[in-house]
C-alpha cells in the first residue's frame, strides 16, 4: 500500500503513535557539540525529531541494549532467588526514521539471534517495535558506501513502514500488515502518478551521490579475494595507524560481540547478571584461560574484524555483514577508510 501524508500533518501522525508507543528516533537533545551528529534516543515531542542525516549511533543499542541486567539475584538466606527482567523488554516502541542501511543491519542481526541463536531478550524487543524507516535523499552523507553492499538507499523489506520526503508531503510505503492499518488513518491521502514519480526522482538521486569515484567498489567476489588476501601484506600499514580503540566496533550496526559479567552490592547479597558490548579490538577479546591469546597483536585484531565483515559471516550466513553506512570511517581515530583495505583486497 502506498499512501502521502503532508508535512503538515506529520505532528497528527507523530501524536496517533505516541499514544500507543514510546517513539525512539534520530535525535540531537541534550547535544552540545557541532560535531554531535544526534542518536536514537527516546523523544516525546515531535520538535525533537531530526532527520537530516544517519545518527552517530545505530538502532541496536534499542534490541541489544549495552550493559542490559539479563535477571536480577538476591540472596535471602541460604537461598538465592532470582528475579526476571522480562517485562522490561515487552513495552511497545516505535523506531522513526531509521535508514536503510540500519534496516538492513537489523535483518542481519536477525540471522544472529533469531535464527541461529533465539535470544528471548533479543526477540520480544524486535516483536514489539514498529519499524518506520526513511529512505536517503541526495544529501546522503560523502562516507556511505551502502549502494555497494546492496544496503540502501531504498528498502525492500525489514520495516512497517517506509517513508520519503518528496517535498511537501511525505511518501509511505507499508510493508507488513501493522503498517498498512496506519496507512488507513484520516490524515494520509492516496498517491498520485506525480507522487510516484517524486519518490523515484528521490531515489536516483542519492543513487547517483552514493556512486561516487570514492565508492567505486566492486565487492561481488570479496569472500574468494579474502580468503586468498589473509597473509598478505597489504594489511601492515592498517595494523599499523591502528590505534585498538574499538570505536569502530562501538558504531557498527552489525557487531554483535559481547560479554557477561555479575554484578553485586558490597556485601554480596544482591545484584544483577548483565551483558555489556565486548569488541575484537580490544587487546583482552581473544585471551583465553592460560593466559593464551589468539590474536595479540593490532594488526590480527584489525584483520579479524573485517574478516567478520567479508569473509565469515558469509560461510555462516551467505552474505557479508557490512551495510555500508561509513560510521567506522567517520569515527576512527587514525582515519582508516574500510573501502581503501577493500580496494586492494580486490585489486591483488
Amino acid at each position: 500500500m502506498q499512501k502521502k501524508l503532508s508535512k503538515k500533518d506529520f505532528k497528527k501522525f507523530f501524536g496517533a503513535l505516541k499514544k500507543k508507543h514510546k517513539i525512539f528516533a534520530p535525535t540531537k537533545k541534550g547535544t552540545i557539540t557541532a560535531y554531535n551528529f544526534g542518536t536514537f534516543d527516546y523523544i516525546d515531542d515531535v520538535k525533537w525529531l531530526n532527520l537530516d542525516r544517519n545518527p552517530i549511533s545505530s538502532p541496536k543499542k534499542l534490541f541489544m541494549p549495552d550493559g542490559e541486567a539479563l535477571f536480577k539475584f538476591e540472596k535471602i538466606g541460604n537461598d538465592v532467588v532470582l528475579e526476571d527482567t522480562e517485562q522490561e523488554w515487552k513495552e511497545k516502541r516505535v523506531l522513526l526514521g531509521v535508514r536503510p542501511c540500519d534496516i538492513a543491519a537489523m535483518a542481519k542481526f536477525d540471522k544472529v539471534f533469531n535464527e541461529a541463536y533465539d535470544d528471548p531478550y533479543y526477540r520480544e524487543r524486535r516483536k514489539n517495535t514498529l519499524i518506520i524507516g526513511m529512505t536517503c535523499n541526495e544529501k546522503t552523507d560523502d562516507l556511505c558506501f551502502c549502494s555497494v553492499t546492496e544496503s540502501g538507499p531504498d528498502s525492500d523489506s525489514g520495516y512497517d513502514l517506509l517513508m520519503t520526503d518528496i517535498g511537501s508531503n511525505y511518501f509511505f510505503k507499508s510493508g507488513s500488515k501493522e503498517g498498512e492499518r496506519w496507512l488507513e488513518e484520516s490524515y494520509f491521502k492516496d498517491v498520485s502518478k506525480r507522487d510516484v514519480q517524486a519518490r523515484d526522482r528521490k531515489i536516483a538521486d542519492a543513487k547517483t551521490d552514493l556512486d561516487l569515484e570514492k565508492n567505486k567498489l566492486d565487492l561481488t567476489n570479496i569472500k574468494e579475494a579474502m580468503a586468498k588476501a589473509y597473509d598478505n601484506k597489504l594489511w601492515d600499514p592498517y595494523g599499523k595507524r591502528c590505534v585498538s580503540c574499538g570505536s569502530c566496533n562501538m558504531v557498527c550496526p552489525t557487531c554483535h560481540c559481547f560479554t557477561i559479567l555479575d554484578k553485586a552490592n558490597v556485601g554480596q547479597t544482591e545484584g544483577k547478571r548483565v551483558r555489556i558490548w565486548d569488541a575484537c579490538h580490544f587487546e583482552k577479546f581473544a585471551k583465553m584461560a592460560g593466559g593464551f591469546d589468539i590474536r595479540p597483536d593490532k594488526l590480527s585484531r584489525l584483520k579479524h574484524r573485517l574478516y567478520d565483515k567479508f569473509y565469515y559471516p558469509f560461510i555462516t550466513y551467505g552474505e557479508g555483514f557490512c551495510v555500508g553506512c561509513g560510521r567506522c570511517i567517520r569515527h576512527c581515530q587514525s582515519e582508516i577508510d574500510i573501502r581503501d583495505a577493500l580496494r586492494e583486497v580486490a585489486h591483488e
